[in-house]
């Protein structure tokens, strides 16, 4: 069920407390030490944390919360012995391949950048130009952003520059592969290629695909063995920045916020993908000012070799792996980043108070999150559950509407409080928080639940309600609460959890 917030921006939150960072996971000492290193250059700096709330609601004592639902897990959290052994990484032989020369026989390769177009016989020379002017386009914008250009194919496709395959037909997504691993680079690298329709039905599109294949062969440079969402959500913001393409982007977002209990990494390599908020949240938040630089050093820093012979790149350590090892040595947790990214996707759209995530009010209301439940605060005691379980790093809503009491003098509100109490399954770790929204839409305090290892409740009492239009329950799978199996890309398809919430006044 939806709820309208009203839509005005607010001032800068100051940052919230930091909880103590859990120990460790094992991982190669050498690629953590790459890691911190690595982004620590690349960012130039330290990294600036993202906004939060300016006030934070005083805690009241909590209440005596009703026993769990019926059928809820309970006991004692797995141990390490019952993880089982790492996922591997994506296949070393692309599983799409590069077509044949005699399929596309037509060919147009720029003159001053080292990308070419090639199409099969019927496509007209037009669509031909204007993808070859996309691409070229395209890779004048990455040049300007500083990023790598894709690594040189030797003689594939008949010069050593990128190569665009066109193809008839209705437009589907792109088809992006790899080679080969390169010969003599010292860390998985690769060449990449796509396949897209022919340009002729007008608009952006055309452009946009272009821009996407480009990206991901510039994330392959880096690192070839990226597991494929990273590769996805990586490819369509470079994409959103080289090529903007309204009609593209909407789908993308509105797609991405009707599901937030999805993994942020779940999206298929071919379309533009709405996970593309992540690393522009990551450039918003601890970016130094150009974009996608975040990202790009995420993907190079998680680069390994993978020994000759192997049929799947080593996947360890992977993008999220980087992500993890630098936010520690800061004192934060990755499923601290989680929880605040997941605050910062609900102020998106015709939702944004202008103090979250930057220009994102263009999406309007296809970038509005979708709400599990907007229960009226008359309502209450209330326990709800969410229609679908959610995903490691898939997040959930719920919104307590006290627009009605408010508009009434608040007399109720200024001595009222209200406590949360979650259970859920193990072997999760969720995170919560209560974000407070005033009349305007702007967020003008939270208060954090933090997560234990090896608990599968938290409760927490809110008061300070006065003014509010509503409260925002934000809850996040941070992936599993065994220490040496925290989340992994490379796990899908991935085990989802469910939760109960109880809300009483």
């Amino acid at each position: 069920m939806a709820a309208a917030l009203p839509t005005r921006p607010c001032p800068a939150h100051a940052p919230p407390g930091r909880r103590a960072p859990a120990p460790r996971r094992p991982r190669r000492k050498a690629a953590c030490a790459l890691a911190l290193l690595a982004l620590a250059a690349a960012l130039a700096g330290p990294l600036a944390g993202p906004p939060a709330a300016a006030a934070r609601a005083p805690d009241a004592a909590p209440a005596d919360p009703p026993p769990p639902a019926p059928g809820a897990q309970q006991g004692v959290a797995p141990t390490d012995e019952s993880a089982e052994p790492p996922a591997e990484g994506r296949p070393v032989v692309s599983q799409v391949q590069r077509p044949d020369e005699r399929d596309a026989p037509q060919r147009a390769c720029s003159f001053a950048l080292p990308v070419c177009a090639h199409a099969p016989a019927g496509v007209p020379g037009s669509a031909l130009l204007e993808s070859l002017a996309d691409l070229e386009t395209a890779m004048r914008a990455y040049d300007a952003l500083g990023l790598p250009r894709p690594l040189p194919d030797g003689a594939r496709g008949g010069s050593p520059a990128y190569d665009l395959y066109l193809e008839r037909g209705p437009r589907r997504p792109a088809r992006v592969g790899h080679d080969l691993r390169a010969i003599g680079e010292r860390f998985d690298a690769a060449s990449a290629f796509a396949i897209v329709a022919a340009p002729g039905r007008g608009g952006c599109s055309s452009a946009s695909d272009a821009a996407y294949a480009l990206g991901h062969a510039v994330a392959t440079r880096l690192d070839a063995g990226a597991e494929e969402g990273a590769l996805a959500m990586t490819a369509s913001y470079l994409a959103a920045i080289a090529a903007p393409c309204p009609a593209e982007e909407l789908a993308a977002i509105d797609a991405f916020q009707r599901a937030p209990e999805r993994a942020l990494t779940g999206a298929a390599l071919g379309a533009l993908d709405g996970a593309l908020l992540f690393p522009w949240y990551l450039d918003d938040a601890y970016g130094t000012g150009t974009p996608a630089q975040v990202a790009m050093s995420l993907l190079a820093i998680a680069a390994q070799p993978t020994p000759g012979g192997a049929a799947r790149f080593r996947a360890e350590p992977d993008t999220f792996d980087a992500l993890r090892a630098s936010l520690r040595s800061r004192g934060k947790d990755l499923d601290d980043l989680l929880l605040e990214f997941a605050i910062a996707r609900a102020f998106v759209g015709s939702r944004s108070d202008g103090a979250h995530l930057s220009d994102v009010e263009r999406f309007g209301d296809f970038g509005r999150v979708r709400f599990e439940w907007s229960l009226p605060y008359a309502t209450l005691p209330r326990r709800v559950a969410p229609l679908r379980p959610i995903e490691p790093t898939g997040a959930t809503y719920l919104w307590l509407d006290l627009a009605a009491e408010s508009a009434a003098g608040g007399q109720d509100l200024e001595a009222a409080e209200i406590t949360l109490v979650a259970d859920w399954e193990l072997p999760a770790l969720f995170r919560w928080a209560l974000v407070k929204v005033d009349r305007q839409g702007a967020e003008v305090g939270r208060v954090e639940v933090a997560g234990i290892f090896g608990e599968s409740r938290a409760q927490r009492t809110v008061v300070g309600l006065d003014g509010l239009a509503g409260l925002l329950i934000v809850g996040v799978n941070a992936g599993s609460m065994i220490r040496s199996r925290p989340f992994d890309p490379d796990d899908a398809p991935f085990m989802p959890h469910a939760y109960t919430v109880w809300l009483s006044r």
